[in-house]
């Protein structure tokens, strides 16, 4: 189900030229999609949300609920202007390839994209109940599983996973469940799952909530499976590495081994029509504000402009890219966008 959440700036002046402009800066509102309720990217959007509305007076329109997949095109048809960027969704735009196949002006709506920042998404990872009698992904045959709302790139991920690590396939060995973040998060905590997959940063606050619920395990990666060809192709992705959940993470967490998953990267992106000085206010704003995105949750204390063009692919905005060169940041060319060449 998909949510809206609303913040609003009211302008303040104290005499009539001071209101008119006032008005005429406050008078920004900025369409802003994330993932799931709980996913790190809504976190991280709200703390982002909170910070430009208190820097700049700029309202915000946060949705959540949509694929990044579906977002990627909204914003690129510029029905969005903030955006959760995923490092291999980009690759599949301008590409025109995966769900893009069938896409045929997929390389022009990527060409409409501008990148701000990365950040890590987290881990995929597959969580079933303590007492669910499965222990590893081998066990999930015949069960009932949530691998991500259709045509996300989420799906795609665990997937290739599942199969690298098992040889199972979604209808023919297991149930895969269709719905969206937020409701397999509940569905889950219902029960209704049997295994729950999803990416989320480690330490997690979802995982923790999960913890007052009953113990749990984390099914990972074997690693007699690190080269199957399904992990390979989850992997072996621009944006993709490995990541180790330890055991005693969370107090409701039963493994007793590190746990091995596949990570992703993804960022905050905008379109190519946003303005310059509006681009540029919320770069800054984000980094010099870091403050109150580790205050949200910890592990944004990883959102650094060091940090920031990690495995980024789409070019940034003119925008940021003035940010990143008045602090001193290194650039690739590859990330100059055409309308500052």
């Amino acid at each position: 189900m998909k949510q809206t959440i609303k913040t609003t700036a009211l302008a303040v002046a104290t005499g009539a030229g001071l209101l008119l402009a006032g008005v005429a800066a406050q008078a920004e509102t900025l369409r802003m999609a994330s993932l799931g309720q709980a996913s790190p990217t809504t976190v991280f959007s709200i703390a982002a949300s909170q910070i430009i509305k208190k820097e700049h007076g700029y309202s915000t329109q946060l949705s959540t609920g949509s694929s990044a997949v579906r977002q990627a095109v909204e914003a690129a048809n510029q029905q969005l202007e903030l955006f959760v960027t995923a490092v291999s969704i980009n690759g599949y735009l301008k590409n025109g390839t995966r769900m893009y196949k069938d896409m045929a002006n997929a390389p022009e709506l990527f060409g409409n994209l501008r990148s701000i920042l990365n950040y890590p998404l987290g881990a995929y990872h597959g969580i079933a109940w303590a007492d669910s009698g499965i222990n590893s992904m081998q066990d999930i045959k015949g069960k009932k599983v949530f691998i991500g709302p259709p045509s996300s790139a989420g799906r795609t991920v665990i997937t290739q996973v599942i199969e690298g690590v098992t040889g199972f396939k979604e209808n023919d060995d297991f149930e895969p469940v269709n719905l969206d973040w937020a409701s397999a998060e509940q569905a889950f905590q219902d029960r209704q799952l049997d295994v729950y997959f999803v990416p989320t940063p480690i330490p997690s606050s979802e995982l923790q909530q999960l913890s007052a619920l009953g113990k749990f395990r984390v099914l990972g990666i074997p690693d007699d499976k690190i080269e199957s060809d399904g992990v390979k192709a989850a992997s072996n992705v621009p944006g993709r590495e490995f990541d180790f959940l330890q055991p005693g993470t969370y107090s409701g967490q039963v493994n007793e081994e590190p746990v091995r998953m596949v990570s992703s990267i993804v960022g905050l992106g905008t379109n190519k029509w946003m303005s310059e000085d509006v681009a540029y206010n919320i770069t800054k704003s984000i980094f010099e504000n870091s403050a109150d995105l580790v205050a949200a949750a910890k592990w944004m204390e990883i959102i650094t402009p060091e940090n920031a063009l990690n495995q980024m692919n789409a070019p940034l905005h003119v925008g940021a890219l003035k940010y990143y060169r008045e602090i001193g940041i290194e650039v690739p060319e590859d990330l100059i966008p055409p309308e500052a060449k």
